[in-house]
């Protein structure tokens, strides 16, 4: 990194090594989390069935013996929710959020 940077990469045109080095995206989990695999559904575009990709495979692969979660990040409609049957707010502690459970 040069000495007089202004971390504004869009208006520099050195290859410093912040500029060049691969980005790791993976996220330290919490420490009561035990997350092996992930499987993210997205699309920019609404109304394509996301929401209902994502239920039906959580529901398969429960039925396989797997244990599924959903985090929904979709914050103009609370479609997973209303699939799965809850009703209540989910809640937030010390430690993170806490899932709201279901038996679907």
């Amino acid at each position: 990194m040069r000495e007089d940077c202004s971390h504004n990469c869009s208006e520099c045109g050195s290859e410093c090594s912040e500029r060049t080095a691969p980005k790791s995206m993976v996220e330290k989990l919490n420490q009561n989390s035990s997350v092996r695999k992930v499987i993210g559904v997205v699309s920019g575009k609404g109304g394509v069935g996301k929401s209902l990709v994502t239920s039906m495979l959580a529901v398969l692969a429960q039925r396989k013996g797997c244990q599924t979660a959903v985090l929904d990040a979709d914050i103009t409609g609370p479609s997973i929710p209303k699939v799965f049957g809850i009703h209540e707010k989910t809640v937030g502690g010390e430690n993170g959020i806490l899932p709201a459970d279901t038996k679907s």
